[in-house]
């Protein structure tokens, strides 16, 4: 993981070019969540030079908060900006969804995610386009998404995690899912992954994950998705040993904003990792670390 860091005013920018991109989807962003994001972000960028503590304190629990969120919407436009429309009809129905919802994530219930699940379900279709790295988005997936490497079709079913205690049952959801995908791709080369976000139950959008310094920072985001993983790999490979073979790993993600107290800098910190199926076949384990170095 890197630390990116970029100016206010450049964020600000690229939300408002990733704001037209959508329009341009035929996206309606009619008022609500995206647009509260533009204001905070917009007021702040103009006027944190001369503000006040008080002011400072004041937006503080929304700035973070929109930052938080614009990213994801900056980081889907980057990746797929230069994809044809004509492909992308199915990212446009997901952004059409992901811009509705509570405005705060922290407000966020399992009765109102459905907004940020189909954001979820758009990053990782952007994440996995690298199309210069041999790894190229499926558009039109009979899956929430999926992508091609290596002459193979993976099938990717999204879940974003609220609760632990529900994990095993997600991935259960998001297998029996892929198993439908699969039986409709009857080809013995292509093969199914479940991809998990688990930010919403370890740090909630409106905080800030503070370390010391820039190594600090990319040392705790890896622990922290690598200490996931070792407390809770055995749920979903329980999952995966009563399902088709053909599920060969996990694809998990944790995001958070942060502060990189030597440069008293705020910014968004994303981990990725790809988790092998235990007893993956050799492969399957090559195929997942190439998807890996090209993700990442």
């Amino acid at each position: 993981m890197a630390v990116a860091t970029d100016s206010y005013e450049n964020i600000h920018k690229d939300y408002g070019d990733a704001i037209e991109w959508m329009r341009s989807l035929g996206v309606n962003i009619a008022t609500g969540r995206t647009q509260f994001y533009e204001k905070v972000i917009s007021n702040w960028t103009n006027e944190y030079r001369t503000a006040s503590e008080q002011q400072g304190k004041d937006i503080f629990p929304d700035f973070v908060n929109s930052m938080f969120e614009v990213m994801d919407f900056v980081d889907i436009y980057k990746s797929l900006k230069d994809v044809p429309v004509n492909r992308l009809g199915s990212i446009t129905s997901k952004l059409q969804k992901g811009v509705n919802g509570p405005i705060n994530s922290a407000s966020e219930t399992s009765a109102s995610s459905t907004a940020r699940n189909f954001i979820f379900e758009a990053l990782v279709a952007a994440r996995s386009h690298r199309p210069e790295r041999g790894v190229e988005t499926i558009f039109d997936s009979a899956s929430d998404t999926g992508f091609r490497i290596k002459g193979k079709n993976v099938w990717v079913e999204c879940k974003r995690i609220t609760s632990l205690e529900k994990l095993e049952a997600n991935v259960s959801k998001a297998s029996s899912q892929l198993e439908s995908a699969l039986r409709r791709d009857r080809s013995t080369q292509h093969r199914g992954m479940v991809a998990i976000d688990f930010t919403k139950v370890l740090h909630p959008g409106d905080r800030l994950y503070v370390k010391q310094n820039d190594r600090k920072l990319i040392e705790g985001v890896d622990s922290i998705t690598d200490q996931m993983i070792r407390q809770h790999s055995k749920e979903w490979e329980k999952v995966y040993l009563r399902k088709s073979n053909k599920i060969i790993g996990t694809l998990l993600r944790f995001s958070t904003m942060a502060t990189s107290e030597e440069r008293n800098l705020m910014v968004k910190a994303s981990q990725w990792a790809v988790n092998p199926k235990g007893k993956a076949r050799n492969s399957d384990e090559k195929l997942l670390e190439e998807l890996a170095t090209a993700m990442n």
